[in-house]
């Protein structure tokens, strides 16, 4: 480390005022929402009759272990049936997905087999079969993953949701843990799940914003379909949806009754691969895209458009931090001086020290406890409730710590072509809650 010269420290001293400025933006706005999202969860809706039709798509690759359970939770809704329809994509699969599925009458078998030097993964596995399949007389399509459990009420909390408000394009469920106990990663998979479903889904329901559209358990007006298409450019097609959704002005929400259970990596390398990957096409739509979306916010019909884009500006940024962290050591060891600055200014200690710890003491203690209530009355005494909280705890922390690789990660190594899906591998039974 050495002394640069007077104006490259003052340079160097703008750039990290502009990062902490945009760090701590991003803790504030989001413990903003955390604090909204404290107001206990009510349906805004009345429960209407079965009405809209339905089409689940449900995207699979070698998914044997754990398709049969998807499919049975599908066909056992409480809705109507002939109101939905199941469309099962094997997509390049080598072993028995799609017999599986041909075991069901009132499932849909698209086996799809991509040539040498196509682009592979779920995004482009429902590209075709959008390509190749009718679904324009549905009203919805359901995204679905092939190791999700469905509550049997799903479809009825949906419909009546989107009867009450006509405007909806896409609807987010809310998304549970299949596998709550089968290891620590998986364990703070569920912590971050109960968090993020009322700090920030919920938070922004609450004022009328769009949800951020989470890959399974959303579903997505047929009449969008038939203007827009389904374009998938990156590893995250939900995050790319989100994005055009607020810059076109349409109108998203959140659902907190409409569950999806989700199976959640068990071992650190698995879930740092997926990670990676999810960072990966974040950073590529954010990056891509905000030149438009400035220009769309300037653009803005309404304070709620206008909320709704700024929103979404501020979410393509929210891996931001561990890039933050790196770029000021990166800086401070150009010029050593910036160790002694930073104390005061990174620091801002008791700022940041009640940011954090509200984040990550009062915070997960309350959404844990609340979202995680039907797991907590399974357990036979006082002691076993204390080690599950302290497990989804320590889970959590976990989690947190390490998605900070993934994201920088994903950061440096977002212009590589996302065209190489790496599946994660389901087994797991469903916990019931």
């Amino acid at each position: 480390m050495f002394l640069t010269p007077d104006w490259l420290l003052i340079i160097l001293k703008i750039f990290v005022y502009i990062l902490l400025i945009l760090l701590f933006s991003n803790l504030i706005f989001y413990t903003a929402l955390s604090i909204i999202g404290l107001k206990t969860p009510k349906r805004d809706y009345p429960i209407v009759n079965d009405k809209k039709i339905f089409l689940f798509v449900i995207p699979a690759h070698n998914e044997e272990a754990v398709i049969r359970d998807t499919l049975d939770s599908l066909v056992n809704l409480n809705y109507t049936n002939e109101l939905y329809k199941i469309a099962l994509i094997a997509d390049n699969c080598d072993d028995k997905t799609a017999a599986i599925g041909r075991e069901y009458s009132d499932v849909l078998v698209f086996e799809n087999h991509s040539k040498v030097d196509e682009p592979r993964g779920k995004p482009h596995a429902i590209a075709k079969f959008l390509e190749k399949n009718n679904w324009e007389n549905y009203d919805y399509i359901s995204f679905i993953d092939a190791d999700n459990i469905v509550h049997p009420d799903y479809l009825k909390e949906m419909n009546s949701q989107v009867c009450s408000n006509h405007e909806l394009t896409a609807v987010q469920g809310y998304l549970g843990i299949k596998n709550l106990s089968t290891s620590i990663t998986a364990s703070g998979y569920a912590a971050v799940y109960f968090i993020t479903n009322r700090a920030v889904q919920y938070g922004k329901h609450l004022l009328g914003w769009n949800a951020a559209i989470g890959g399974t358990g959303f579903i997505l007006g047929v009449p969008y379909l038939k203007a827009h298409g389904w374009n998938p450019r990156s590893y995250t097609e939900d995050f790319e949806l989100q994005v055009e959704l607020s810059n076109q002005g349409k109108k998203s929400t959140w659902n907190h009754f409409a569950k999806v259970y989700d199976e959640k990596p068990n071992s650190f390398l698995a879930s740092h691969r997926q990670r990676t990957r999810w960072a990966q096409g974040h950073w590529f739509v954010a990056i891509s895209t905000t030149p438009k979306q400035f220009q769309k916010i300037l653009n803005s019909s309404s304070v709620v458009d206008f909320m709704n884009r700024l929103e979404t500006l501020f979410y393509s940024y929210s891996m931001i931090r561990p890039v933050i962290y790196c770029l000021i050591l990166i800086f401070s060891c150009i010029d050593r001086r910036l160790f002694v600055y930073l104390p005061n200014l990174f620091s801002l200690a008791v700022y940041w020290g009640g940011i954090e710890i509200l984040n990550f003491i009062v915070v997960p203690f309350i959404y844990i406890t609340q979202e995680g209530s039907r797991y907590f009355s399974k357990q036979k005494n006082i002691l076993m409730k204390i080690l599950l909280y302290f497990r989804l705890i320590i889970g959590f922390i976990w989690n947190s710590l390490t998605y900070l690789l993934a994201q920088l990660l994903g950061f440096v190594t977002w212009y590589f072509p996302q065209n190489k899906w790496r599946k994660t591998v389901h087994g797991a039974n469903f916990e019931k809650e």
